[in-house]
């Protein structure tokens, strides 16, 4: 080899390595790192780690994940995400120490979380009785790297809960000030006079207006004050939003008959946060669970007994593609997932469902942006579609080996980092291709029915 392509190649990898150790010490992108626009975030105090109450001999420095912390609470998303990286590819005693001391105290984790977190908090319940964090560390470190991503968002989430710093005085009125940059997952929040959060279901925005949402925190304000509370739609009782420091506020759609005349109406489900988490009701799923709970329903409004689907189930259906970003860019790699059997609530029910969760209709002739599902990632192992994630819920989809994707699926996704992730309900597509297929997806996406939006892909394309 000449002597001046070796020094170069020596420059090289010298460089490579100062920026490597630059992002390592200030948890900012590649970018920043070399161009020295570094974020410094300053989470809770957290010393080194003794590992010796977890049956090992070594420390944990604590640093990054303090850091990490610090840019949860403030929301910086390229410092989350660069920081989440380091502390997942290295030690896990740094996980087993900030998801233990945690899980450890807290004696339930609501409904929210991922499999591997109730898992996880089990283990730690058993230690805090025991004294012992060896099966706490053993139980981390016997995670998949899924199943560790997902606890330590969950993890992350209570941490950056307690860190944050109190909330400024509400404003006299009623506001949204939670604003577009919140993830698309997040409940949409109000603050009113009172003090009381009022958090609305992700997807409100698709039934309702910006103006009408921001009423529906006045109305209970204003009911509460004329004696009449709002009653939560799951226990039957009143919701006194004086002493509530948070009130939920799902939606449900129905069809309701007035005077002979059809019409479509959207009505406000108000939930004590222990009693249900804010979400996009079809009717009859409500009326269902206010059924199993014991609480009364109108005759009409009755359901009957559901039956468990006996037999083998049909598999879903996925198809990879790819789409021209309308927002620039190019082509970015579309993945659409159809699942083989229908929601046990019809179409509704799955729209309703995938609404709550934060999924986006799709435009697909051009017309409009591709919306952006903050929190959301699509991972690959090898060049194979294994899982779809989402922030504090671990997988909301995954395949055993993966999914083969295409070559040009493939590079494309090298060069965008993200996907166009698309959800139908059964029966919408199939395995339709060419001509049927692009008509499938268009008569989908007319109705209404074509939901997703761009997330990040993440792990290894070949």
């Amino acid at each position: 080899m000449p002597k001046n392509q070796k020094n170069r190649r020596r420059k090289s990898h010298a460089e490579r390595e100062r920026i490597k150790q630059k992002k390592a010490a200030s948890g900012a992108s590649y970018t920043s790192a070399q161009s020295g626009a570094v974020h410094h975030h300053q989470g809770p105090e957290i010393g080194p780690v003794d590992g010796a109450g977890f049956g090992v001999d070594r420390r944990a420095d604590m640093g990054t994940a303090s850091a990490l912390i610090g840019a949860c609470v403030e929301r910086c998303k390229p410092c989350q995400a660069s920081l989440a990286d380091q502390v997942l590819s290295g030690d896990r005693l740094v996980v087993a120490s900030l998801a233990g001391s945690v899980y450890s105290l807290l004696p339930s984790i609501g409904s929210v979380c991922s499999p591997a977190t109730e898992r996880f908090h089990a283990v730690a319940q058993e230690s805090a009785r025991s004294g012992s964090g060896r099966e706490v560390l053993a139980a981390v470190e016997a995670l998949s790297a899924e199943d560790l991503e997902a606890l330590l968002e969950d993890t992350l989430d209570t941490w950056a809960a307690a860190a944050a710093p109190s909330p400024a005085p509400a404003a006299p009125a009623a506001s949204s000030d939670a604003g577009a940059e919140q993830d698309e997952e997040t409940p949409r929040q109000y603050t009113a006079m009172s003090g009381t959060a009022y958090l609305m279901s992700a997807g409100a925005d698709q039934l309702l207006s910006t103006e009408e949402m921001a009423e529906l925190a006045q109305l209970a304000e204003r009911s509460a004050a004329a004696g009449t509370p709002v009653v939560c739609f799951l226990c039957d009782q009143p919701i006194d939003v004086t002493a509530e420091p948070e009130v939920h506020i799902g939606l449900s759609a129905r069809t309701v008959d007035v005077d002979g005349t059809e019409l479509d109406t959207v009505q406000p489900v108000w939930t004590h946060p222990a009693c249900g988490r804010t979400r996009i009701w079809p009717w009859p799923e409500l009326m269902a669970e206010r059924q199993r709970r014991g609480l009364p329903v109108a005759q009409e409004d009755r359901q009957p007994e559901r039956v468990p689907r006996q037999g083998a189930r049909n598999a879903d259906y996925t198809h990879f593609s790819l789409a021209r970003n309308p927002g620039g860019g190019g082509m970015v790699p579309l993945v659409l997932v159809e699942p083989g059997e229908p929601d046990e609530y019809g179409t509704e029910g799955y729209l309703a469902a995938r609404l709550s969760e934060g999924l986006k209709p799709v435009d697909l002739t051009g017309g409009e942006p591709f919306p952006v599902l903050d929190g959301w990632q699509l991972r690959c192992e090898r060049g194979r579609m294994v899982s779809v994630m989402r922030a504090g819920a671990g997988a909301w989809y995954q395949q055993e080996g993966g999914y083969a994707t295409p070559g040009n699926w493939r590079q494309a996704a090298r060069t965008q980092r993200k996907a166009l992730f698309l959800v139908v309900p059964a029966g919408s597509v199939g395995d339709r291709q060419g001509d049927d297929w692009l008509a499938a997806m268009s008569r989908t996406a007319e109705a209404g029915h074509l939901l997703g939006g761009l997330v990040a892909v993440r792990g290894t394309l070949s």
